[in-house]
């Protein structure tokens, strides 16, 4: 087939229209940057009503996230990405990662996961969210804690998430393992929605992923930002969930401190 014979017609049809051939692909251009425009308003009104949190709540904020995007991971759900082995023999982690800090065995989670949205921050639930009840128990949780042991753990404004959010810090003076000396010894702090980011061990992080109790940060694992087992635990919903809520604050707070220390529960 002769190609240049085939296409001779159109050419033919092009100079002939070449105005109306270039108005078509002005408007086509405009529309094609017109939706991309309108997916990234769209984009920024989602992640500007999830509220506050530790990025400026403009498209300043907006931009760094975005800009994060393309280097977070994507395997939040899976519970075991890394090579573990290779973790339990670094410094960072050590063998202590391995060991479980629950009092107790951890259930499946009921029903399906929340809705998160795939920003690097704020990391956020959209469904299935905590009454005004239940975050009001997980604060006071959180300052009982505190009170019950007040040589290990404070309660102070987040650095992670910023001064709206209380957090739950060990104390001054207590040596910091290496996986939250880049978070300055805040290992857990709750959100609005009542979701809860915090530190596991490796072993337990996997097992709360498993079971469907959470996923981890987008960030987690990336470099030294974040450490594998920094987790985000779902909103509790009823009394049990409030109870194992409670059980994966404690098992991350005996892990922090090493597993050496007593951690009361209040």
């Amino acid at each position: 087939m002769d190609i240049s014979k085939a296409t001779a017609p159109v050419l033919e049809l092009f100079r002939q229209n070449r105005t109306l051939c270039t108005a078509i692909a002005a408007v086509v251009a405009t529309a094609g940057a017109a939706s991309i425009f309108s997916r990234i308003v769209a984009d920024y009104r989602a992640w500007y009503a999830l509220g506050p949190n530790g990025l400026p709540l403009n498209i300043f904020g907006y931009l760094f996230q975005s800009i994060s995007r393309s280097f977070a991971r994507s395997d939040t759900r899976v519970p075991v990405p890394y090579d573990n082995a290779k973790l339990a023999r670094s410094a960072r982690y050590g063998p202590l990662s391995q060991r479980s800090f629950f009092s107790g065995s951890i259930p499946p989670r009921k029903g399906t996961r929340p809705e998160v949205p795939t920003f690097v921050g704020p990391h956020r639930q959209t469904s299935q969210q905590a009454t005004p009840a239940m975050r009001a128990r997980q604060e006071s949780f959180l300052e009982a804690l505190a009170v019950a042991n007040p040589s290990l753990i404070r309660v102070r404004p987040s650095n992670l998430e910023g001064p709206l959010f209380k957090s739950v810090w060990l104390q001054s003076g207590l040596a910091l393992r290496d996986e939250i000396k880049n978070l300055n010894g805040e290992f857990a702090h709750s959100h609005a929605e009542g979701s809860t980011h915090m530190v596991l061990s490796l072993a337990d992080a996997a097992t709360a992923i498993e079971r469907g109790w959470s996923e981890r940060h987008r960030m987690s694992g990336v470099a030294s930002i974040m450490p594998w087992s920094f987790v985000m635990i779902y909103a509790p919903r009823d009394d049990e969930e409030f109870r194992i809520w409670k059980e994966f604050m404690m098992a991350s707070a005996r892990y922090v401190l090493g597993g050496e220390k007593e951690v009361v529960m209040p």
